[in-house]
């Protein structure tokens, strides 16, 4: 089902070359979540299908599970980051958001999403806020952040995602296509 979106978006995509593509700047996709909690998982759903297609040599996808710190602080030299990951932000499921950041940016984020700043709109362990905070102060945050996030119906057992979230994966997967 998600194949032939897909391949239609990467061809598509790929005729959209841009000039980070023929400067070869490193792009790291991260996909977040936990894939045993439902609808938390959507980052790593993502991240899996997007492993499965040829992408070009400057971009690296990973799943980066419920460790957005670890991931953020063990990268070095990004140029752009694109973050896909269960945002809860009180609208309705399915709802995707996007927020582009550059670095120095990373307060911006709470407000965009509009959360009081103390609030974690991740479900992790250490919000995403927080690991970009983290690589932010390393001096290991990437030039420009891009996070995709999809708002939650269901944080409960199990590892499918529900009917809200799972037909945004086409639309998720051509706005991260998009990037790059």
């Amino acid at each position: 089902m998600y194949s032939e979106l897909f391949d239609m978006a990467v061809k598509e995509n790929r005729k959209q070359k841009t000039e980070d593509r023929r400067q070869n700047k490193h792009i790291l996709v991260l996909g977040l979540g936990n894939i045993l909690l439902k609808d938390e998982g959507i980052g790593v759903h993502i991240a899996h299908q997007l492993q499965k297609q040829e992408l070009l040599d400057n971009v690296e996808v990973i799943d980066g599970g419920t460790a957005a710190m670890d991931m953020l602080l063990s990268q070095e030299g990004l140029e752009k980051l694109v973050v896909i990951d269960a945002i809860k932000a009180g609208r309705k499921p399915g709802t995707i958001y996007k927020a582009r950041l550059k670095a120095g940016e990373m307060d911006k984020l709470a407000r965009i999403f509009c959360c009081d700043k103390d609030l974690k709109i991740s479900s992790h362990q250490f919000g995403l806020i927080d690991a970009l905070a983290a690589a932010q102060m390393c001096n290991r945050a990437p030039r420009e952040i891009v996070i995709i996030g999809v708002e939650p119906k269901e944080i409960n057992y199990g590892m499918e995602l529900t009917e809200q979230v799972s037909r945004k994966v086409p639309e998720i997967i051509k706005m991260v296509l998009e990037e790059f």
